[in-house]
C-alpha cells in the first residue's frame, strides 16, 4: 500500500510538473504581452511633468533638486505653481483631496484630438457622479525624483459663461504627487520645501499631530467644538475652512449661523445637490492645542468630512512618508488669517444661456427662489449680449432692493 502511494506520487509528480512548464509558458507570453502594452502606452500616450522654480538671477526655469524650494501662490482659493507639462510651461494647481497622480482637465474646446473618453463613476463632494474620464500614463519628474503611475484625463462641460473662474482652469496635481518622502507645505514663505532626510530640517515650533493614510490620501484629525472630526486634508477646496456633515446643526442652526438652501459649490462631478446648509464664521478649531479660527460649512449629506485650504494655510505642514505610516507635524503662524467673508444673500450661475439663482439666504427676507431664471432687470431683458454684465451687476451686489427683478 505504501508503494502504491508512492508510485502514484511520482506520476502525478511527472504530470504536475509538465502542466507547470506549461502554465510558466502561458504565463511568461502574457507578461511579454503585457509589456509591450505598457511600452506602447507610454510611447503614444506619454504626459511628462517637470516641476520647476523661479531660482537664478535670470528669472529662467531651474530643474528643483532636494531641499530646493518650489515657490506657490495663494489665488481664489487655490495653490498654484508653475510647471511644464509636455514640455510647455503651465500653472498647476495642488489638490491633495484627489487620492491619484494627476487630473488633467479638459474640455471640448480644449481636448486633444483622438483622446477617447468613457463614462466612470467618481465620489463627489456631495454624492456620486459619472463623468467622462479616461486613464493614461503620467510621468512626472525633478533632477532627483522621478514619479511615475497611471494618471487621469476628465472631459468637464464648458466652463460656466461669465463666471471668473472654473474647475476647468488647471490641471490638478493630487496627493501622490510629491512622492517624495518627505516635503514641507510653508505657508508663511508660500514654498514647497523638498526634504531629503527629516533630521536635516529645522523643526522648531512643530508638534506632531494624529494623521492616517487611507485611500491614498491623508486623513486629520481636527477638534471643533470639542468634537473630533476625521478629515481629508484637501488644499483643493478652497471654498471653506471646513466642509462637515452635522445634521443636527443643519436642523438647529446657532444664533450666529447663515442658512442657506440650494447648491454650495462645484466639483469633480458636476454641482453639489440642492440642500439645506449652514454656514458658521470665525468658528474655533484646534489642532492639538493649537487654535485658529475659520468659516466652517455644515450640511446634513456628505461622503467625508473635508478641511480646506482656509483652515489648511494657517499652518506650516512637514509631511513625512515611510512604510511605517505617516507623520505630520503643524506649525501655527499669524500670516494670512482668515478674515470674515460676506455672506451673499442670493448666490447665481449661468445655466443653459440662462441667469439662474443657485443658492440663496434663508433668514425670512428671501423674494426669490432657487432655481428661479431672472428675465429682465430694471425693465431690460436679459439677452446672450447682456447676460454677463447682469450677472457681474447682481453678484457684486448684495443689496437687491434697489433693482427691479422679474423672474420666472
Amino acid at each position: 500500500m505504501l508503494g502504491l502511494l508512492i508510485q502514484r506520487n511520482k506520476t502525478q509528480k511527472c504530470v504536475m510538473t509538465k502542466k507547470m512548464k506549461n502554465w510558466k509558458k502561458v504565463i511568461l507570453i502574457i507578461l511579454a504581452v503585457l509589456v509591450i502594452l505598457v511600452a506602447a502606452a507610454f510611447y503614444f500616450l506619454p504626459v511628462r511633468l517637470l516641476i520647476h522654480t523661479f531660482t537664478n538671477n535670470d528669472g529662467e526655469m531651474t530643474e528643483v533638486r532636494f531641499g530646493d524650494t518650489i515657490p506657490f501662490v495663494m489665488n481664489g482659493g487655490q495653490m498654484l505653481f508653475k510647471a511644464e507639462v509636455n514640455g510647455k510651461p503651465d500653472t498647476l494647481m495642488y489638490d491633495s483631496g484627489i487620492n491619484s497622480l494627476m487630473l488633467l482637465m479638459y474640455t471640448p474646446s480644449t481636448q486633444p484630438e483622438g483622446m477617447k473618453f468613457y463614462r466612470h463613476r467618481v465620489t463627489g463632494a456631495d454624492k456620486k457622479a459619472k463623468v467622462k474620464a479616461t486613464t493614461l500614463p503620467v510621468m512626472i519628474g525633478t533632477s532627483r525624483v522621478n514619479n511615475s503611475g497611471i494618471g487621469f484625463a476628465v472631459l468637464n462641460p464648458e466652463p460656466p459663461l461669465c463666471e471668473k473662474k472654473s474647475i476647468s482652469d488647471h490641471h490638478l496635481l493630487g496627493s501622490e504627487s510629491l512622492n517624495v518622502g518627505h516635503y514641507m507645505l510653508d505657508f508663511t514663505h508660500r514654498e514647497i520645501v523638498i526634504i531629503g532626510y527629516l533630521e536635516s530640517i529645522d523643526t522648531t515650533g512643530f508638534i506632531p499631530i494624529k494623521c492616517s493614510m487611507k485611500r491614498n490620501a491623508l486623513w486629520v484629525y481636527p477638534q471643533i467644538n470639542g468634537v473630533e472630526y476625521e478629515c481629508i486634508f484637501d488644499t483643493g477646496n478652497g471654498n471653506t475652512g471646513f466642509l462637515l456633515k452635522d445634521e443636527q446643526r443643519v436642523k438647529n442652526p446657532q444664533v450666529n449661523d447663515y442658512v442657506y438652501e440650494g447648491s454650495y459649490g462645484n466639483a469633480i462631478g458636476g454641482r453639489t445637490n440642492k440642500q439645506r446648509f449652514v454656514r458658521a464664521q470665525q468658528e474655533t478649531f484646534s489642532i492639538d492645542g493649537a487654535e485658529k479660527r475659520t468659516e466652517i460649512t455644515y450640511v446634513k449629506d456628505l461622503p467625508f468630512n473635508n478641511m480646506g485650504l482656509k483652515a489648511i494655510s494657517q499652518f506650516d505642514w512637514i509631511v513625512s512618508a515611510s512604510k511605517y505610516g505617516p507623520k505630520v507635524y503643524v506649525r501655527p503662524h499669524a500670516v494670512d488669517e482668515d478674515k470674515p467673508s460676506v455672506m451673499i444673500r442670493y448666490k447665481l450661475i449661468v445655466d443653459d444661456g440662462k441667469l439662474k439663482i443657485s443658492a440663496r439666504l434663508v433668514d425670512g427676507k428671501e423674494v426669490f427662489k432657487v432655481g428661479d431664471q431672472i428675465i429682465s432687470v430694471n425693465g431690460e431683458k436679459i439677452t446672450e449680449e447682456n447676460i454677463c454684465y447682469y450677472y457681474d451687476l447682481l453678484t457684486e451686489n448684495n443689496d437687491w432692493s434697489g433693482f427691479e427683478i422679474r423672474v420666472k
